[in-house]
């Protein structure tokens, strides 16, 4: 039988997004503390980005301080989903940048869903106490064709990367990348980074 630990996340406070008021901002109160699974957590989000506790000599352990992470509250897990800035802290959730309630409920109950399973299998899970590279637009912008054809529909190669890495569109929407033979050793690599960052 399934060890499930959470049945939902629930939303406690949304305003507007400071960036784009079209979209909402909200924290979220997790029912249980789930500190122990966070590194768990960071081991199986290819994009996260974590920051430990600090010990009682002020010294951190796991990972690097972010001006992101917000003070005191640690540890802390960041990641993106899609356009959405995602915080997991020991009891709550911030979420940045979601359309609207329909869209946070629905990447809540993924998260919800994600942090049952490294609870359910964290003795086949090695957690990892260190922050990640993350992969910037520059990073995938130098594997594009850097031609800047809009054939995707948008304006340049770098708008492109940035959109490819938000989930705006799909490598398949680069025309020379996947159709000219020239492009197959940096459309591979590409390919590599991309389902490592789960957005293959």
């Amino acid at each position: 039988m399934r060890e499930m630990l959470l049945k939902r996340i629930d939303i406690e406070h949304v305003e507007p997004c400071f960036a784009d008021e079209s979209k909402i901002r909200l924290i979220a109160r997790i029912p249980v503390d789930v500190s122990e699974l966070m590194p768990y957590l960071n081991a199986v989000l290819a994009n996260a980005s974590y920051v430990g506790e600090r010990s009682d000599a002020g010294e951190e352990r796991g990972g690097t301080a972010s001006a992101a992470v917000g003070g005191g509250d640690r540890p802390a897990l960041t990641f993106t989903k899609g356009a959405r800035l995602v915080t997991v802290y020991p009891r709550k959730v911030t979420i940045a940048k979601a359309d609207d309630i329909a869209d946070a409920e629905e990447t809540l109950a993924w998260l919800c869903e994600k942090i049952n399973h490294v609870h359910e299998r964290r003795n086949e899970i090695t957690p990892v106490y260190e922050g990640k590279i993350r992969i910037k637009p520059l990073d995938i912008y130098g594997l594009l064709p850097q031609t800047n054809c809009r054939e995707c529909g948008e304006q340049s190669c770098l708008a492109f990367a940035l959109l490819l890495l938000q989930e705006k569109h799909p490598l398949a929407d680069c025309g020379p990348m996947v159709r000219e033979e020239k492009y197959a050793d940096k459309l591979r690599r590409l390919r590599e980074v991309l389902d490592a960052l789960g957005l293959s």
